[in-house]
């Protein structure tokens, strides 16, 4: 018997995720009739991540998320500061989906990274758990750690910073 995650079979889920990574597809609605229906669409950089509502508290989300926004906005630039953003100095370590911020591979353990530490591409700085599949995150440059922007456990949204890299 195959696994199901909320009674969707795994492969499927694993199928559509792939679409995703192997093309530009921005949507997929999936139905099979009594049993499930799926809409999944692509979190774009330029457009501002809202939590799912129930259809009856739509208008109200809707109204209020203008202002929300700009608030949520200030909380995820404040640790890559300012002093951060010269782009021929500092690379900033982004998180690929939405999940949680894990500084080590097992609970209580040694951080991947800290402040002054120096990376390579390969070098693994920290785990964004997403739908129970662990991400491991790499530097993808070379360079001194000088920021981290998370804490352990902490919730992150895709394209939020996790790390600056002063780089090599």
């Amino acid at each position: 018997m195959s696994k199901t995650v909320c009674g969707i079979d795994a492969e499927v889920l694993k199928e559509i995720g792939d679409i995703f990574a192997k093309t530009n597809v921005e949507e997929i609605e999936l139905e099979e009739e009594d049993k499930f229906y799926i809409k999944v669409s692509r979190i774009r950089p330029d457009m501002p991540v809202m939590a799912a509502a129930p259809a009856a508290m739509a208008a109200p989300v809707a109204a209020a998320a203008p202002a929300a926004v700009p608030a949520a906005a200030a909380p995820v630039a404040a640790p890559a500061a300012a002093q951060y953003d010269n782009a021929d100095k500092y690379h900033k370590i982004l998180s690929p989906v939405i999940g949680s911020y894990y500084e080590s591979s097992t609970p209580g353990g040694n951080p991947f990274v800290k402040v002054g530490d120096t990376v390579s591409p390969d070098t693994t700085v920290c785990i964004v758990e997403a739908m129970k599949v662990m991400n491991e995150i790499k530097a993808e440059i070379k360079g001194k750690i000088v920021s981290v922007a998370k804490s352990n456990g902490e919730s992150v949204l895709a394209n939020e910073v996790l790390f600056v890299v002063e780089k090599k």
